[in-house]
C-alpha cells in the first residue's frame, strides 16, 4: 500500500513538473517528406545583453502510442552556462543535470514537453547513467511516466553533446492506453 501511494505521489509531482515545463518560451520544428528538418521561432531564454548561451539542436525519435520524429533549437536549457562545457560539467545541489528539451516545443504539429534527470548528487560530469534517473514525456495531450521495467538511460560527452533513450514509459493520461519509448540525441555550440 505505501508503495502504490509513493508511486502514486511520484506520478503526480512529476506530471505537475512536465505541465510547469510547457510554460515559457515556444520553439518550432517541422520535418519534410525528404527527412530534412527545419525550425523557426524562438526558445526564449534569458534575455539580456551579457554572453551568449550554450544552443542545442535537439533531434527525437519516438515510438509507441505517439510516435514522432523530427528536430528543433533549444537556447533554454543552456541559460545560466557559459560554453557547452560547463552545461556537461557544472551542476549543484539545487540544479539536476536535464536533457536538453526547451519549452512549449512544437515537433510536426504536436507538443512535446519531456523532463529527464539526473539527480545533483549523481551526476558527475561526462559520462553514461542509467540508474537514478527521473523522466516523463508528454506527447499532445498524452502524458508517460515510468514503471517498474522502464529504462531511462543518457550519456553526456564533455563537449555537450549526448544522448538518452527511454523505453516501455507508461501512459498516464490522454487518449489511447499504450506504452512509449524513444531517443533524444543533442550537440551543443556556444
Amino acid at each position: 500500500m505505501v508503495g502504490s501511494l509513493k508511486g502514486t505521489v511520484y506520478a503526480a509531482a512529476l506530471a505537475a513538473a512536465l505541465a510547469g515545463c510547457s510554460v515559457g518560451g515556444n520553439s518550432t520544428a517541422t520535418q519534410s517528406s525528404g527527412g530534412s528538418s527545419s525550425s523557426n521561432g524562438s526558445n526564449g531564454g534569458n534575455g539580456g545583453g551579457g554572453g551568449s548561451n550554450p544552443t542545442f539542436t535537439v533531434q527525437v525519435n519516438f515510438t509507441g502510442q505517439d510516435s514522432l520524429q523530427g528536430s528543433f533549437q533549444d537556447s533554454q536549457t543552456g541559460s545560466g552556462f557559459s560554453s557547452c562545457s560547463d552545461y556537461a560539467t557544472l551542476v549543484n545541489a539545487n540544479r539536476p543535470f536535464e536533457v536538453p528539451s526547451g519549452q512549449n516545443t512544437m515537433v510536426n504539429g504536436k507538443s512535446v514537453t519531456y523532463l529527464l534527470t539526473v539527480a545533483a548528487t549523481s551526476f558527475h560530469g561526462p559520462g553514461t547513467y542509467t540508474a537514478r534517473m527521473a523522466g516523463g514525456v508528454s506527447i499532445g495531450s498524452d502524458s508517460f511516466l515510468p514503471q517498474n521495467n522502464s529504462t531511462i538511460n543518457a550519456t553526456v560527452k564533455s563537449d555537450g553533446s549526448g544522448s538518452a533513450s527511454f523505453d516501455s514509459l507508461y501512459q498516464l493520461s490522454g487518449s489511447g492506453n499504450g506504452n512509449e519509448s524513444g531517443t533524444i540525441t543533442w550537440t551543443c555550440s556556444g
